[in-house]
């Protein structure tokens, strides 16, 4: 009889876990669609914690939404920085979700903390293969933003992480949300159809070309084409310079933390690969780079 209670009960179970495992993916994926919307559509001004590598540094940001347009603030804090420091760092990297994600990423609930004195719910991507990062999100769910963020490499070690030690959100008013918010851009980059010049024989499981820009060169110099890729968590841009461009290193810099570069020839152009992957995934991906003309 206790043979037939154990087996009922491992049973039930395993039909539990069956059960519940689905559900907490589609709640980890809602949350993460909420709060890529809430980092866009919030009003919010705070301090945060941001390190990558072995820097640390500290921030003040703000970002207001007014007739559908945002406006982001992000100035470092620095000794001997004025307030007109503006950084490139923005909330704004958090994509979109996309559909080839879930392929790539097993999506789980874990915890909850206590960040800037507001309660989150913690979210983890972890990747399916060796080409991406695992992803930690500290989520808010009553208003989706994001508490707390972090990069881990298959080493277990955290690439990159921020945290914000104080935040104040006030959601706009419901006019402020029309119309439908684009994408802030400032670079001098403009869209044109995707390339058939360049392709790609394969690409790693979950990325596919999302852009094709041309970022004009200066001082006569030839313009330089990027093509951007993404597995709907993480990008990798492709800067493609033609024979005779300046070294794109100079202007790109150096890896750091999360951040990985990796620079090749392909058909006797200078091809540099940037994002926040493995070395060894930019290296596949540029093995994989065809010039088709």
């Amino acid at each position: 009889m206790l043979t037939i209670k154990y087996t009922v009960s491992i049973a039930v179970l395993a039909g539990v876990l069956a059960w519940s495992t689905p559900s907490m993916a589609n709640e980890a994926g809602d949350l993460l669609a909420k709060m890529r919307s809430a980092v866009h559509t919030l009003d919010y001004s705070g301090t945060l914690v941001y390190s990558q590598g072995n820097e640390l540094s500290n921030y003040q940001i703000s970002h207001t939404l007014e007739n559908g347009t945002e406006k982001e603030s992000v100035v470092r804090l620095a000794q001997g920085a004025s307030a007109s420091d503006a950084e490139s760092f923005s909330l704004a990297k958090f994509q979109q979700v996309q559909p080839q994600m879930e392929a790539v990423y097993a999506l789980d609930l874990g915890g909850q903390e206590f960040v800037a004195n507001r309660n989150c719910q913690v979210v983890v991507a972890r990747p399916r293969d060796k080409m991406r990062y695992l992803q930690r999100y500290c989520i808010e769910p009553d208003t989706g933003m994001l508490l707390k963020y972090s990069l881990v490499d298959r080493s277990h070690n955290t690439v990159e992480q921020l945290m914000f030690t104080a935040l104040e959100i006030a959601v706009p008013a419901q006019a402020a949300l029309q119309p439908t918010p684009p994408v802030a851009n400032s670079a001098p980059s403009a869209a044109i159809p995707p390339a058939t010049d360049w392709v790609f024989a394969s690409l790693p499981a979950g990325f596919q070309q999302v852009q094709d820009l041309r970022q004009e060169g200066v001082n006569g110099q030839p313009p330089i084409r990027q093509l951007i890729l993404s597995d709907g968590m993480t990008s990798v841009s492709v800067f493609i310079a033609p024979p005779g461009a300046p070294s794109m290193l100079d202007s790109i810099g150096i890896s750091s933390g999360a951040m990985n570069i990796y620079a090749t020839e392909v058909a006797q152009h200078q091809v540099t690969l940037v994002g926040e992957v493995p070395a060894l995934t930019l290296q596949r991906i540029s093995e994989n780079l065809q010039y088709a003309r």
